[in-house]
């Protein structure tokens, strides 16, 4: 589907991923995606039946503790974005109920606590602070709950029989935010500028396709929870 390269290209790389990891799993049909209540992986995968589940909306509404759901009733889980806006003593038990409804595969990516991406978020906070604009909503629960360390990925890759990568590179997401901001005063331009920033997602979502996504703990700004293939090959013998 086209329409997912216009997208902004920090929501098209952590969608594209996840993709990218179930298109190694064969004989898919159904997708469970926890905290996309807006419905975007579709986009990715619409040959695959994908639900929603959300606190806030989506396909089904739940309680942020259990599941609606009976044990393996989708063949993949996927949570895109969605840890870091929990509090980190509840992270350990959602993923328990992600694996719980996974048949076949579970994809979970979080923005990294890397030493780039938290001064980038600081930073971000300072910038919206000092030109009077309100901080979002989702900047300030990362920075009250925080990202996703690295000890909490080892926590839960242990647990829970995952493997984990990085992905990303916190100066390539600083620059498209600087992009996506940019406005001017003069109403008219603006518009101009509305319409060639989906330019410029098409063009950077095009190249983040073809170059190598690995990031490293010092500035990598996503992690990728996997479980592991030999599980895989376990449940499905």
């Amino acid at each position: 589907m086209f329409s997912k390269y216009l997208l902004p290209p920090d929501v098209f790389i952590r969608h594209w991923l996840i993709a990218k990891e179930l298109e190694k799993i064969p004989d898919l049909k159904s997708v469970l995606d926890v905290g996309g209540s807006l419905g975007e992986f579709r986009k990715f995968r619409d040959d695959l039946k994908v639900v929603t589940v959300d606190v806030i909306g989506g396909d089904v509404i739940y309680d942020g503790d259990r599941l609606p759901f009976k044990d393996c009733s989708f063949d993949a889980v996927v949570s895109i974005d969605t840890l870091e806006h929990i509090p980190p003593a509840k992270r350990i038990g959602l993923i328990g109920e992600l694996a719980r409804v996974a048949g076949k595969q579970l994809v979970i990516i979080a923005p990294y606590a890397s030493a780039a991406h938290l001064e980038h978020e600081k930073k971000l906070k300072m910038d919206f602070e000092t030109n009077g604009k309100a901080v979002p909503d989702y900047l300030k629960e990362h920075l009250r709950y925080g990202l996703v360390t690295q000890g909490q990925i080892n926590e839960i890759t242990t647990r829970y029989d995952l493997s984990s990568k990085l992905a990303g590179r916190v100066a390539m997401d600083n620059v498209n935010f600087l992009v996506h901001m940019f406005e001017i005063k003069q109403g008219k331009l603006n518009r101009i500028i509305y319409l060639m920033k989906f330019g410029w997602n098409l063009v950077i979502n095009l190249f983040l396709t073809v170059i190598p996504m690995a990031g490293d703990r010092s500035n990598a700004s996503r992690a990728i929870l996997v479980r592991n293939p030999i599980r895989i090959i376990r449940m499905n013998s």
